[in-house]
């Protein structure tokens, strides 16, 4: 590699050391949770300062790529079945993490992509997707209603590892059986009344006022890889975000 500036396309030496560590990871030779060599071993590899290295992985943690612990190592992001759920932006009203458990798969099925669900996901008319339906419990009580699109076949089987426990947390199962890492999400938040198939899966009445999150999930390599739709009654619970 070279520090030699060259035209306006030039990418600083950190920023192409950073690229290549990310094809690493999005081709599948460091599997999310797995150790990433030393930096003095990643400088002797790519002919760079070890100085070099370490402000690519700090880019990386600081984008949630890769987890840093000191003394033990750099790892691949990666986040077990007894975390927080990704991307999960609800909260008692004292700002607590909300505590919730699903009520199981309420339904599955797989179809031809509707012109909605291939934009948010950039592909053809001709493809299937996996649409998902589930209710979370807040105290034993519906409060959240999900509607996931998953392109069919980047994930197939995905509804049978669903039925395997009702605590999965679909971001873990992308991860362990598919190998794809969900880093960034996009989330458009509007009140919205509650339509009859709402209102019976959070058992309120029709025409209640409802939080609706739509969103659009990035796998690594930056593709669309969900869309979803949550719909939240908020008598007990709030969106909780922190702008910076």
């Amino acid at each position: 590699m070279s520090e030699t500036l060259q035209g306006p396309d030039f990418s600083p030496l950190y920023r192409q050391v950073k690229e290549l560590l990310l094809q690493r990871v999005v081709t599948g030779h460091w599997k999310p949770g797995e150790i990433l060599p030393s930096e003095t071993k990643l400088a002797r590899e790519f002919n760079v300062s070890q100085g070099t290295v370490r402000k690519a992985l700090e880019e990386m943690a600081a984008e949630h790529l890769v987890v840093r612990h000191q003394g033990k190592g750099t790892f691949v992001a990666a986040r077990g079945a007894g975390q927080q759920v990704h991307f999960f932006n609800m909260t008692t009203a004292d700002h607590k993490p909300l505590g919730s458990r699903i009520n199981g798969a309420v339904a599955y099925e797989t179809g031809l992509a509707t012109a909605k669900e291939q934009e948010a996901l950039g592909i053809g008319p001709d493809l299937e997707v996996l649409r998902v339906s589930r209710v979370r419990l807040v105290d034993k009580r519906p409060t959240l209603f999900d509607e996931i699109v998953l392109q069919h076949e980047r994930f197939p089987g995905f509804a049978d590892h669903l039925d395997k426990g009702i605590q999965t947390n679909t971001y873990v199962i992308m991860e362990k059986e598919y190998g794809v890492l969900a880093v960034r999400a996009e989330e458009w938040v509007s009140a919205a009344a509650a339509g009859p198939h709402e209102a019976e899966m959070l058992e309120v009445k029709p025409g209640t006022a409802l939080l609706k999150i739509d969103r659009i999930c990035y796998a690594l390599d930056g593709a669309p890889v969900e869309l979803r739709t949550i719909w939240v009654d908020t008598s007990d619970c709030h969106y909780y975000n922190i702008v910076s």
